[in-house]
């Protein structure tokens, strides 16, 4: 079987991607019509650019710590982001969007791939999403949100919340805070996917113990093949793996070879090696971290693109969040100021497709390309979100 059809027929999955902002855009300039069911954005805007990565099952994050200085949700209020992004999700099914199923158990996994439907879940990353009140924590936010139909928990972005602390704060060795320990058992008792990626090394073993439940770090890659911060130590992926849980590689250049202005496909195959080799293929996914937010067309200005309106901005789909006044910085994290933030060759979604002759041809096999493509993480979402075994 060539690559082409090998991506057509297998399970494919995005561990990682953050909804696509022209979507919610498109979404708000027609929302009486799309809640009328006059139209269905998700067809027009979204579904094409899915069909072309050729995925059938995403995770899909609706919310978090960093917020992209986009111009209608850049906001402290990460929770109305989220509930924002989940309203316009169900408001479109609603409305009789059929192109996908937002899934909220296994069986809906099922039912969309057996549909020929895109599985969608929707988790946040970063914990700032159920901040309450400031002198004020509850789980209430926490299970507003599973009732809307999040599924996933990223505790962290790179800085600190009242959950834990991410990958920037090396310094403090904060490991869960009383808050952090309360939504992490929560999270297990709703029967959630618990994400490790930008959690803070002493916060990874502390969650560890603290559950004994399969776990994922979404988007991320291997720190013994490239030394970025954001990358996880062979330590943590043992720890993942002895768990039945998955890494899903990030695409991103930095994290993939942060010595190289352009990293390519073999940069990010060195990633899969390492990571097979250390602990299995059965724990190896694929998290692109494919981002489409409203961002600068000129990344050397420094402030205030967030106020300028369209012409300032676009959805390139190429380079994704950065700090306003530090280009190439995020929450504290360095990742170059690039021409385009992910790997050359694969630098948006409908190149995904690329990853699948490359696996082939670096000399996996078809089984081993469709575990990589999809069917481990499938695996790790039917034990999670099983209802049955709960």
């Amino acid at each position: 079987m060539d690559a082409v059809e090998l991506h057509k027929t297998a399970i494919v999955a995005d561990t990682h991607q953050e909804i696509l902002d022209a979507y919610v855009y498109e979404f708000l300039l027609q929302e009486d019509a799309a809640v009328r069911g006059e139209v269905h954005v998700f067809d027009r805007v979204y579904k094409p650019v899915l069909e072309g990565q050729g995925v059938n099952l995403v995770q899909l994050a609706v919310g978090g710590d960093h917020v992209a200085q986009v111009m209608y949700s850049a906001s402290e209020l990460r929770f109305w982001d989220a509930h924002k992004k989940l309203d316009v999700l169900n408001s479109e099914l609603e409305a009789g969007c059929e192109s996908f199923i937002l899934c909220r158990d296994a069986s809906d996994i099922d039912r969309a791939l057996q549909a020929g439907k895109f599985a969608i879940l929707a988790t946040i990353a970063g914990g700032r999403v159920l901040h309450g009140k400031p002198n004020l924590n509850l789980r209430a936010s926490l299970r507003s949100l599973y009732r809307m139909g999040l599924r996933g928990l990223q505790l962290t972005g790179n800085g600190r919340n009242r959950l834990a602390d991410g990958v920037a704060q090396t310094r403090t060795r904060g490991k869960l805070t009383g808050f952090g320990e309360q939504v992490v058992t929560e999270a297990e008792r709703l029967g959630m996917m618990i994400d490790t990626a930008q959690l803070s090394d002493p916060g990874f073993f502390d969650l560890i113990a603290l559950t004994n439940r399969p776990v994922i770090d979404s988007h991320s890659a291997a720190a013994a093949v490239c030394d970025h911060p954001r990358n996880i130590s062979d330590r943590r992926i043992r720890a993942i793996a002895e768990r039945g849980g998955v890494v899903g590689i990030s695409f991103w250049a930095a994290l993939v070879n942060q010595d190289k202005a352009h990293p390519d496909i073999g940069d990010l195959l060195r990633h899969v090696d390492h990571i097979a080799d250390l602990v299995g293929i059965a724990h190896v996914a694929l998290g692109p971290d494919f981002y489409a937010y409203q961002t600068p067309m000129n990344r050397e200005v420094v402030r205030g693109f967030a106020n300028r309106g369209p012409d300032f901005c676009t959805f390139d789909r190429k380079t994704p969040t950065q700090s306003e006044k530090y280009p190439g910085w995020i929450e504290g994290i360095w990742y170059g100021r690039r021409s385009s933030d992910f790997i050359a060759g694969i630098e948006q979604h409908e190149a995904f497709p690329g990853i699948t002759a490359a696996l082939l041809a670096h000399g996996y096999s078809e089984a081993e390309c469709r575990l990589i493509l999809g069917e481990n993480f499938l695996r790790v979402c039917r034990q999670l979100l099983d209802t049955r075994s709960g």
